[in-house]
């Protein structure tokens, strides 16, 4: 069978179109498998990652083959029985992304992959492989931010001494929203292994103050036995410990199989950490600065994970078939300027994510400080910012990790507020150690009578300085431009551990 002339490029132009269109992996990887199996004619098309599916077409509902996809995966097999056919030829391609995927197809007919129609699948692959990739990092970004604006509304009612009951009707919403769990119960344990309901979300069959006797076989009695968390298929309990003693257990359920999340045990344990500090009033003030730190820097970790990720990964591979991408428009015949003009969208396009990409990586965490320090990276954020920005450092370098990005944080938050709330024409930023401490403050020339209690982002850089041992004030009379103060102790306050 002899293919038309630019038949490959046209194929991957058209598949790069359909499949970057989409917002999520699943649907991205479904649409993939979808596109594959028509631009190479198969009756069936999947990937399949570690022995599990992740998307196919051309099976009927619930009966999709894991196991012989899997064996072709893996190329053990070369066949595959294809419904209302038979046994019919197999061919792969290796994904990069999910971890340890294969994209895998077989259509009928004793012909195999043409050594054009071969090269198109690797092409489809590492498309697929790249989209999926940069949506999933770009959906761990989304998880973190929720995750993260969820632990300070709770850490808040914490830290100003709410009733125990509301902390713990708080900590149930917000642990259903993350863990995509319907139902989710706080239960005390008493002396004798029975348990009594504390904070209810979503359940019409349990009550606050309602006694579990002991013995029954669920989850409330397996964490009390092991005092660690426990899943049984879409039901998830985490322990409550307090000063050392099992206190109770934070239980997440859905009532839909699959919908919860893999990552459901990490992401409420953090709610359970935060339930403890509520409940110990021994808890010292330090205590909680320092459950304040450790979310701080593990949300930095995640966020340099991920920007090294999108940096070294995603961006360079953008890079790459943009490059592809714009040879194979330049290979198209004259007679097709249909195509040339499709695939002229789709470098646009492109470009436009990997502008997205670059933007993103340059906010979750600026390379540039973690390799020159805080007085380089200060000097690019002032260059890139829409208002002229002047400069005066007064501080010795190299200053330790957590003190260095508390302060790039909190200019970076004042510069943008004031380009995008002020309508200032100037910023002034001036940098300063003296007597242990490091004293930050930007201030402009614009409206004033900012609001600091309406904005997110103040809210996280408090959380930030405050786990240092530092302090934020900000002023803004109407009509006298914004002024923000940060004070940071250079060196950690004994007994705050800022790193772990």
């Amino acid at each position: 069978m002899t293919l038309p002339p630019a038949w490959a490029s046209q194929q991957l132009g058209e598949f790069l179109t359909a499949v970057s269109s989409f917002e999520t992996e699943a649907s991205a990887g479904l649409r993939a498998v979808e596109r594959v199996a028509e631009a190479l004619d198969a009756e069936v098309a999947a990937i399949v990652s570690r022995g599990k599916l992740v998307a196919a077409v051309g099976y009927p509902a619930g009966a999709t083959p894991v196991a012989e996809l899997d064996a072709v995966a893996r190329g053990v097999s070369r066949e595959l029985a294809v419904p209302g056919v038979g046994v019919c030829p197999a061919a792969r391609a290796p994904l990069e992304h999910p971890p340890d995927a294969t994209l895998v197809l077989a259509r009928s007919g004793p012909r195999s992959l043409s050594a054009e129609e071969t090269s198109v699948l690797r092409g489809m692959a590492r498309v697929t492989s790249m989209t999926m990739r940069t949506l999933a990092l770009l959906s761990d970004e989304r998880a973190l931010r929720e995750e993260q604006a969820a632990l300070r509304r709770v850490a808040v009612l914490v830290a100003r001494g709410v009733p125990q009951n509301e902390i713990f009707a708080a900590v149930a919403q917000e642990a259903s929203r993350l863990a995509c769990a319907e139902l989710v119960q706080i239960h005390r344990y008493d002396k004798d292994g029975s348990s009594v309901a504390v904070a209810v979300w979503g359940s019409e069959d349990l009550e606050v103050g309602v006694r579990s006797p002991k013995g029954q076989d669920n989850i409330r009695t397996t964490v009390l036995r092991t005092g660690r968390t426990a899943r049984r298929d879409d039901v998830v309990g985490s322990p409550i410990v307090v000063d050392g003693r099992l206190w109770g257990v934070l239980i997440a359920a859905t009532i839909r199989p699959g919908r919860m999340p893999p990552e459901a045990e990490a992401r409420i344990a953090g709610f359970t950490e935060l339930v403890a500090t509520a409940i110990s009033n021994a808890q010292t003030r330090a205590e909680l600065a320092a459950s304040r730190a450790r979310v701080v820097a593990a949300s930095d970790e995640t966020r340099r994970r991920i920007e090294r990720d999108l940096h070294d990964g995603t961006q360079q591979r953008l890079v790459a078939l943009a490059l592809l991408l714009h040879s194979a428009a330049d290979a198209i015949p004259a007679e097709l300027p249909g195509l040339r003009v499709q695939l002229s969208h789709a470098e646009e396009e492109l470009q436009g994510l990997l502008d997205e990409v670059r933007e993103i990586a340059r906010g979750l965490h600026p390379a540039i400080l973690s390799k020159g320090g805080l007085v380089p990276a200060l000097g690019a954020l002032a260059r890139r910012s829409s208002l002229p920005v002047q400069l005066d450092v007064r501080a010795p370098e190299p200053l330790p990790e957590p003190v260095e990005v508390a302060a790039y944080y909190a200019i970076s938050e004042a510069l943008t507020n004031a380009a995008k709330h002020a309508n200032a024409s100037a910023a002034h930023v001036a940098l300063e150690a003296r007597n242990g401490r490091l004293h930050v403050q930007v201030r402009d020339d614009g409206v004033g009578g900012a609001d600091p209690a309406r904005g997110s982002g103040i809210v996280s850089l408090c959380d930030r300085v405050e786990a240092l041992g530092g302090t934020i004030v900000v002023s803004s009379p109407p009509g006298e431009g914004t002024s923000m103060v940060v004070e940071l102790p250079i060196r950690p306050r004994p007994g705050i551990d800022v790193t772990s």
